[in-house]
């Protein structure tokens, strides 16, 4: 249940299929409308997938994929933006550039040490 939480993606197409990352599914507009009507929810909001400009609404606006990390592995080239809902309740996004940063090969700091590196 947990991996198919996290790695299901959208796809425009109706109903459920299998997922390009070849795990978890991938689920169409209509799953996304059932599940908002079944926990009487207006909106959708997920994450963990690369979108090349920080932020993607789509099934007819009821889903919003946000993806805070630019330039992701220093390698895709996107954008990062978060979310922020006003009083409102409507989502107002903030996109933002990867920054440079120190000269090191990609991903050299996941070593498989832990964060405290034992």
């Amino acid at each position: 249940l947990m991996s198919d939480i996290l790695w299901s993606d959208p796809q425009p197409l109706p109903g459920r299929g299998p997922s390009k990352r070849g795990v978890g599914q991938s689920f169409g507009p209509d799953v996304t409308k059932a599940f908002l009507d079944d926990n009487n929810l207006e909106l959708l909001v997920r994450s963990h997938e690369v979108r090349e400009e920080g932020y993607l609404v789509e099934h007819d606006g009821k889903l919003i994929t946000i993806f805070s990390a630019p330039n992701y592995c220093d390698q895709m080239g996107n954008k990062g933006a978060v979310i922020r809902f006003g009083p409102d309740c409507k989502p107002n996004f903030r996109q933002f550039e990867a920054v440079s940063h120190p000269d090191i090969k990609p991903m050299a700091y996941a070593n498989n040490q832990g964060i405290y590196g034992t």
